[in-house]
């Protein structure tokens, strides 16, 4: 083992060690990032009146509102298709 083999293995592992500790800064950065974007979200949701935990419940209720509400307008289009703009008229009024 040769004192420059020595000196370009350390040197290599220097390097790797400082390759790394970037990545870790990086990540950490990211994680702050994504960690304010959570509260965020979070206060944006708990000012809405929900709590996250909540949310699926309260899409699943949507979504079952959304079925019912476009089942009731295709069944009143349906019974409004041949009829007369007169005879539609007197059905709103």
């Amino acid at each position: 083992m040769s004192i420059d083999n020595v000196e370009h293995r350390i040197s290599s592992l220097k390097t790797k060690l400082e390759q790394k500790k970037n990545e870790r800064t990086r990540a950490e950065a990211n994680l702050e990032t994504a960690e304010k974007q959570l509260q965020a979200v979070t206060d944006k949701i708990k000012a809405l009146g929900y709590e996250p935990e909540q949310l699926p419940a309260v899409i699943e209720e949507l979504e079952k509102n959304i079925e019912v509400n476009l089942a009731q307008a295709e069944k009143i289009l349906a019974e409004m298709e041949g009829l007369t703009t007169e005879q539609v008229l007197e059905q709103v009024v």
